[in-house]
């Protein structure tokens, strides 16, 4: 629901209404636009200014089918605020394609469309039309990876049966819970072993570990706000050493959002080798971001360019300074991603994982294909931890997870 700057949902009629917060609340009356009659109306407001331009279109593969004769369209472009929001229109004065840039931490000035065909549309009375079919991308559809690493991701589509008119009543009243919701960004800080702290306080949760003349951090999710309270935390907890490293234990975009920050302060990246080129081609650059600027794009290190940024793991990873070991591997293979990175310190017997066990949840009575690859990867490898560290829950003892390990897994 949306009024003004306010944003919540509420599950269920009976629901307590929970707020969002003010940046996702933002792109929401984008949505109001992103849809042909929307649109159309917002481009008779006053300061819309619209802009067309035409075009020969040879049209797309996967929505137009095989098309070998290109056809005239015509692009509209308005102003929204600080946005800039342009429609396609194809030769039967159809809006085929709506499309903006919107914020977000790991692509910048992220590409966010949605698309119709002609047939899609129905009558929904008086003549007027609507589509009922819907396909939404987020990032640029590069599916031959010609322009960016990353093919973007279909983030919601298919067909609705029918399409009714609202009857639009008087504007959503606010509710106070909304209207006086604030988002802190907090860092809740718990010692795990000497030198060895966990960083949570929010969804998710980063690992900071002192060597002799540096730190490194395990995981940098979300966004730079959550990146910068939690480096300021660290540098509280041991003072007067540089974060050398920092660890990222997969691609996964609420997992990765805070690492241009690490790399800005001239942290070096740890990653799977197959998440280089698409984050220093797509992700960790030098490109604008004008919608939300970052530290990185206001001021660009020359490092990107010629330092070194990044240390990649094929199967295993080690740091050392000769008294404390952290050692990483690649954990694989997995259904939610390809694999993931997971840090084990023999000393403490603290074993770090992401997405694997999810300490906020009960432990399953079974365990699931991803957690049978991790405890066949802790059992492979010879591990002998005391307890697991995750990035979302709570710290448990690994004979919790490790006594489920023996029943079949799902």
């Amino acid at each position: 629901m949306l009024n003004g700057k306010y944003g919540w949902h509420m599950d269920g009629a009976n629901g307590a209404p929970t707020a969002v917060p003010p940046d996702i609340a933002e792109v929401w009356p984008v949505e109001l636009v992103l849809n042909p009659h929307g649109f159309l109306k917002a481009a008779q407001l006053p300061g819309a200014n619209p802009k067309a331009v035409w075009r020969w279109e040879l049209g797309e593969m996967g929505r137009d089918g095989p098309e070998v004769q290109p056809e005239i369209t015509r692009i509209v472009a308005i102003n929204w605020g600080k946005y800039r929001i342009d429609a396609t229109v194809n030769k039967e004065n159809m809006l085929q394609r709506l499309h903006t840039w919107v914020p977000d931490p790991v692509l910048g000035d992220m590409n966010y469309e949605h698309e119709f065909t002609n047939a899609s549309y129905i009558d929904v009375g008086n003549g007027i039309k609507f589509p009922t079919g819907w396909h939404s991308h987020q990032g640029w559809d590069d599916n031959t990876n010609s322009q960016s690493i990353t093919a973007g991701h279909n983030a919601f589509g298919g067909t609705m049966k029918d399409v009714k008119p609202n009857v639009c009543p008087d504007a959503v009243a606010v509710p106070d819970s909304v209207r006086n919701a604030t988002f802190p960004v907090r860092v809740e800080t718990t010692k795990l072993a000497d030198g060895v702290f966990l960083l949570g306080g929010a969804t998710h949760n980063s690992v900071a570990i002192e060597f002799n003349n540096y730190i490194t951090v395990f995981e940098a999710p979300l966004n730079e706000d959550r990146s910068l309270a939690v480096i300021e935390e660290v540098r509280k907890l041991i003072p007067n050493k540089p974060i050398r490293f920092v660890i990222n234990t997969n691609q996964h975009f609420d997992h990765a959002g805070g690492l241009r920050t690490y790399a800005h302060i001239g942290a070096t990246i740890i990653t799977q080798f197959r998440n280089f080129d698409f984050y220093n081609h797509d992700f960790i650059n030098y490109a604008p971001r004008t919608l939300k600027p970052d530290m990185v794009s206001l001021w660009p290190p020359t490092e990107f360019a010629e330092g070194y940024n990044y240390e990649t793991v094929r199967e295993n990873y080690v740091l050392s300074d000769g008294t404390r070991n952290l050692n990483l591997y690649y954990v694989n293979p997995l259904q939610k991603v390809e694999g993931m990175l997971m840090a084990y310190l023999p000393k403490e017997r603290l074993l770090l994982e992401a997405d694997l066990v999810d300490t906020n949840e009960a432990l399953p009575a079974t365990l699931s294909r991803d957690q049978q690859s991790f405890a066949n990867a802790v059992r492979l490898l010879k591990l002998d931890p005391a307890r697991i560290v995750p990035v979302h829950g709570k710290p448990i003892p690994w004979s919790d997870f490790s006594k489920i390990a023996g029943n079949k897994s799902n």
